[in-house]
């Protein structure tokens, strides 16, 4: 199947999920994988995920080896978008990251839910520092917000992690 018939059927199954809905992309029995086709594929997808073409869905990779999606690593990279991959029955995060929100992602993960307030004590971190971490990690779709209330002009969120969705 070409990469672009392929992204027409993963818009569309997009598409029909409930508005927080999840696709998981299983790389199961799949040898080699063209880099063409990964950006194809799921760069181009992501890309359209991560501007809110199709509001709070996420996608999540699933692969038997994690060498299996190095070009689509470098792919996302250079799209400077980032995604779960998960491996070897642990995640690992693909594409444009830095350890700052590996280890953030990480943190969340393990909590499942939890708040910026409760980051920011775990990390050492200065608040607005640690809320750009998470601005940065739900504008990747690679955590769920929910605004919850108010603190001043700031917004007080609970975090979700996709991977508990």
């Amino acid at each position: 199947m070409e990469g672009e018939q392929a992204r027409e059927q993963l818009i569309a199954l997009l598409r029909s999920l409930p508005e927080d809905g999840q696709v998981r992309i299983s790389m199961e029995g799949i040898d080699v994988l063209s880099t063409s086709f990964a950006d194809e594929l799921i760069g181009r997808t992501l890309h359209q995920l991560m501007i809110g073409e199709f509001g709070a869905r996420t996608m999540i990779l699933e692969t038997p080896t994690l060498d299996l999606a190095d070009g689509i690593d470098v792919k996302l990279a250079q799209r400077q978008l980032a995604m779960l991959c998960l491996s070897d029955d642990s995640w690992h995060l693909i594409g444009a990251h830095t350890p700052a929100m590996t280890e953030t992602l990480g943190l969340i993960i393990d909590k499942g839910t939890t708040t910026a307030k409760e980051l920011t004590a775990k990390l050492g971190l200065q608040m607005n520092a640690c809320v750009n971490r998470v601005a940065r990690l739900a504008k990747l779709h690679l955590i769920r917000r929910e605004q919850i209330g108010m603190s001043g002009p700031q917004a007080i969120y609970l975090l979700h992690s996709i991977l508990s969705s």
